[in-house]
């Protein structure tokens, strides 16, 4: 089984894997709801949702299987937003999630 996996390029660091997945987001004080989780890496994941939170805001992510998971919003382009994991997901963890998820 082989990965479409984008190299880890300046700037990035680990190696990016496009998915498709639904995953629940929660900004803190509110409810969760499902978002469409489009790239993955042990150090982030891009998704898209109708909520749009700062830049900077921390938030939680739970992916399937995964217990919720803290991140912070790095860079948001209308309602696509790229995040980095606080605690970066082990990549053996994030190399089976991009094989289940795509």
């Amino acid at each position: 089984m082989q990965t479409h996996r984008k190299a880890a390029s300046q700037g990035r660091r680990a190696a990016r894997a496009p998915v498709s997945a639904r995953a629940r987001f929660r900004e803190p004080g509110f409810n969760p709801f499902d978002v469409e989780l489009f790239d993955l890496s042990s150090t982030g994941f891009r998704m898209v949702t109708f909520a749009r939170p700062q830049v900077g805001k921390t938030i939680w992510v739970s992916l399937p299987g995964l217990h919720p998971l803290e991140a912070v919003v790095r860079r948001a382009d209308g309602n696509d937003l790229g995040c980095e994991f606080v605690h970066p997901l082990h990549p053996s963890v994030a190399a089976h999630l991009q094989v289940k998820l795509r």
